[in-house]
């Protein structure tokens, strides 16, 4: 459900107040005395039919084995945007439900900012098919909240699934870095933004970052002078010396 430009109502402040501390009562360790304590106080502040579902929301998702953490800080940006309780409970309903979704989606032994960047990818419209696509290339956990991301912007911005996931893919399989990832994806929406169609604009950042990648490879391997230094390489015949002992350069009349 779309929570934009919704403000707080009047009166209803401790109510969003106790559903936040609700969602954090239910997410965090019990042993956490004293934010528990607070937890309560604020509950009696709000509406008993909010503080029920929002128990009733972390609880589903934690027997689903959605990290409830994810839910509370969920609650957070509501209360952080000034929304009604009413409204926060029903994106909180919402969110749960993708982030079930994507655990089924990416298995149990993601991380929950896996799990979060693939509920956000459902909500941004990528298909289900594209994100198991991507988590069964990847296996043993690897954290895929940034692929994922860049996967929902390529999409939204108008890139055809499929591309955008063969370009997410490429990144991966290369070892690009987070942050450049989120480079390439920001260069392929900036050239559209400039006039250019999504085919055009993949295609200049691919040759652009094919051609750094090739600048780094030439930068690392060595250099003839460096192999020239090397004492295994010493003419046939000379006779070994201590290192350091040589002389730098042979004179030619020298001995």
């Amino acid at each position: 459900m779309n929570m934009q430009r919704f403000s707080l109502i009047p009166g209803k402040r401790h109510a969003l107040v106790g559903l936040v501390a609700v969602a954090l009562a239910v997410a965090f360790p019990p042993q956490v005395s004293a934010q528990e304590t607070d937890a309560r106080r604020l509950e009696e502040a709000m509406p008993p039919e909010y503080a029920a579902r929002v128990r009733e929301i972390a609880r589903e998702a934690r027997d689903a084995g959605v990290p409830p953490g994810l839910i509370a800080r969920k609650a957070f940006e509501g209360a952080a945007k000034g929304y009604p309780p009413e409204r926060v409970v029903a994106a909180l309903d919402a969110y749960a439900g993708r982030l079930r979704e994507a655990r089924d989606i990416l298995g149990p032994d993601r991380r929950p900012a896996s799990l979060a960047a693939a509920a956000e990818a459902l909500r941004r419209g990528v298909p289900r098919d594209a994100i198991r696509s991507m988590a069964g290339r990847q296996q043993g956990g690897r954290d895929l909240a940034v692929p994922l991301i860049v996967l929902s912007d390529l999409t939204e911005a108008g890139v055809p699934t499929t591309n955008a996931l063969e370009m997410v893919n490429s990144a991966m399989d290369r070892g690009v870095r987070s942050d450049q990832m989120l480079g390439l994806s920001a260069a392929v929406r900036r050239r559209m933004q400039q006039g250019a169609d999504w085919r055009t604009a993949v295609d200049q950042v691919r040759r652009r970052a094919a051609d750094l990648s090739r600048q780094r490879d030439r930068q690392l391997q060595p250099d003839g002078a460096g192999q020239r230094r090397t004492p295994s390489r010493r003419p046939d015949g000379a006779t070994p010396v201590p290192p350091g002992s040589e002389p730098p350069h042979r004179t030619r009349d020298g001995g």
